[in-house]
């Protein structure tokens, strides 16, 4: 007994186990049911930041998108009943995308556990798999550093994803002595030499293979050793929804991405390759076209599907060949295995994939004063290389996912769960995490009008991101569902926004406003300039809903549609 540290509160324990596992920064929105925590947190006021944000679901975003611009899980810390509520929305996100996070949550009393205390929620039930990866409650604070070591190892290994961590207040405040443990190591498997070589077999005899790059546990390095592997084999490389960054963009064997904006061409090579092999992506519905490219469950091409959780492999669609394994173990193992670039054939089919994505670039007609491939092109060449990309949900993203170049990870932070309101959470928590780079976050009105209340946070933590809203006065996304398959019934998809640049400007941010492309490079270079946080507001209307049609284009061919005669009846 007399080896352990002097008694301290649970609260004082906790914090000191977040330092162990090289926590510097956590995200919350402050409450009465984890009070000793934040008083442990002014104690380490000088190793941990504490970033106070203006909702918990803003809080849990930032989070999440930590846990994407660091590859170490991001914290965030609520408040019971409606903080852990509001929360809920950044778990369902880290969830989906496999994202690294610890949610540390307020709780009642253990006296009044179980009679519906004040704002009591049963948060292992709540967030029970596949809510999250793992949700547990400490009731005993001599158990916090194992809890806690269990929670951030459950998150960083395997699939990663989020766990969270129920707290109840007067835990928090026992005075114990209890050691604080070991620092937290990542398990991920490694492929065999066997799968291997049985991969190199299937590449060397494949002309017309497809490499798809997807999921978490990336790093630069792994990126690097996968782009070698390409090389070698003369493959081409897409990526899933929202995984841009992890192949260079402009790279020869770059063939583009499979997301909500996927080139049309890309499809068709997909469904005409002999071999597609998935490294770290859960072929979700996006990535697939739900699920009919590669065809479920026994796709036509030859699947060789690798990823970290074998449970993962085979669960929608069944492989030729499973590798479990993490995508930095892979890559950093299929860089070692012999060339294998196939013959003339496969010459041929990296060719045609490369000409397919030079065609894809070639911007369309703009649709009206505001031409969005020029707004992306323009603030793509003027930011560096290595800017970091924050996309929101809806079909403004289109743009940037099409015609940014993604060089480096990370660089693109979106949410694969689709959730709106994710991107100026993420961009402070890339810039936070990130000071040296320069964040530039895209988001529709509907979104910011989600989470934009962050700016204030920006503003507090002097975090200087660009936001450029997309203004189009209408949930677009929904409007362009409505117009195409209920044609003439659009309702509850027009808004009514404020002026973004004022809103802004009240916030002590920069305002700019934008209603002619022309305008928008120098509206940039004054938001850059400025050194504070930056809205750039573009007024888009309507009929460019995305960036490959028009309104009045999907009005037409729904007008064709009802036009066309009922199938005969027999």
């Amino acid at each position: 007994m007399s080896d352990l540290p002097a008694p301290r509160t649970g609260g004082e324990i906790l914090v000191d186990a977040l330092l162990l596992h090289g926590v510097d920064t956590v995200f919350c929105v402050p409450g009465e049911s984890y009070l000793a925590a934040l008083d442990a947190l002014y104690g380490a006021r000088n190793r941990i930041r504490a970033v106070a944000c203006r909702q918990e679901g803003g809080a849990a975003f930032m989070a999440e998108a930590w846990g994407k611009a660091t590859g170490r899980p991001g914290v965030c810390f609520v408040t019971r009943g409606p903080g852990a509520c509001n929360a809920a929305i950044g778990v369902h996100t880290a969830m989906q995308d496999s994202t690294p996070m610890v949610l540390f949550v307020g709780q009642v009393a253990r006296g009044a556990a179980g009679r519906e205390g004040f704002q009591e929620v049963d948060y292992r039930r709540m967030f029970q798999p596949p809510m999250a990866k793992l949700a547990i409650q400490i009731d005993d604070a001599r158990r916090i550093p194992e809890l806690v070591h269990r929670a951030f190892r459950a998150a960083a290994s395997g699939r990663q994803g989020p766990a969270v961590v129920a707290l109840p207040e007067d835990m928090l405040r026992d005075a114990v002595r209890v050691a604080d443990g070991r620092r937290y190591e990542a398990v991920r498997p490694h492929p065999g030499p066997e799968a291997l070589a049985a991969l190199r077999e299937r590449i060397a005899a494949s002309e017309r293979p497809l490499m798809l790059l997807g999921g978490s546990g990336w790093s630069a390095a792994a990126c690097a050793d996968v782009r070698a592997f390409a090389e070698a084999c003369a493959l081409p490389v897409c990526v899933s929804f929202r995984r841009q960054d992890l192949f260079d963009n402009l790279h020869p064997n770059y063939a583009g991405d499979l997301s909500t904006s996927a080139a049309p061409a890309l499809a068709k090579r997909l469904d005409s390759a002999d071999l597609l092999l998935v490294v770290g992506a859960r072929l979700g519905e996006i990535t697939t076209r739900g699920y009919t490219a590669p065809e479920a469950p026994a796709p036509r091409q030859e699947l060789v599907h690798v990823h970290p959780d074998p449970g993962e492999i085979g669960r929608v669609f069944q492989p030729a060949l499973s590798i479990a394994a993490g995508a930095a173990e892979f890559a950093r193992a299929a860089r070692t295995l012999d060339p294998a670039p196939g013959g003339a054939g496969r010459a041929r089919w990296l060719e045609a994939v490369r000409a397919d994505r030079r065609a894809d670039l070639a911007p369309p007609p703009a649709a009206g004063p505001v031409d969005m491939a020029a707004v992306v092109a323009a603030a793509r060449e003027a930011l560096p290389g290595d800017a970091i990309v924050a996309l929101d949900a809806g079909n403004f993203s289109g743009w940037p996912q099409r015609f940014w170049n993604f060089r480096v990870h990370p660089s693109e932070l979106g949410p694969t769960s689709g959730a709106m309101g994710y991107g100026i959470p993420a961009g402070i928590a890339a810039k936070l995490a990130h000071p040296e780079r320069e964040v530039v976050v895209f988001v529709g009105d509907g979104g910011f009008g989600m989470t934009g209340q962050e700016l204030a946070t920006a503003v507090l933590h002097g975090a200087a991101i660009v936001v450029v809203v997309v203004n189009n006065g209408a949930f677009g996304t929904i409007r362009m569902h409505q117009e195409r398959d209920y044609p003439g019934r659009t309702v509850a998809t027009d808004l009514a926004n404020p002026d973004f640049a004022a809103l802004a400007r009240a916030y002590g941010a920069h305002g700019e406003t934008v209603e002619e492309t022309a305008d928008f490079a120098p509206a940039l270079a004054r938001a850059r300039a400025s050194g504070k946080p930056a809205v750039v507001e573009v007024r888009l209307g309507l009929e460019a809903i995305t960036a490959r049609t028009t309104l009045s284009a999907i009005r037409a061919r729904a007008r064709r549609r009802e036009e066309e005669p009922a199938p005969a009846t027999s």
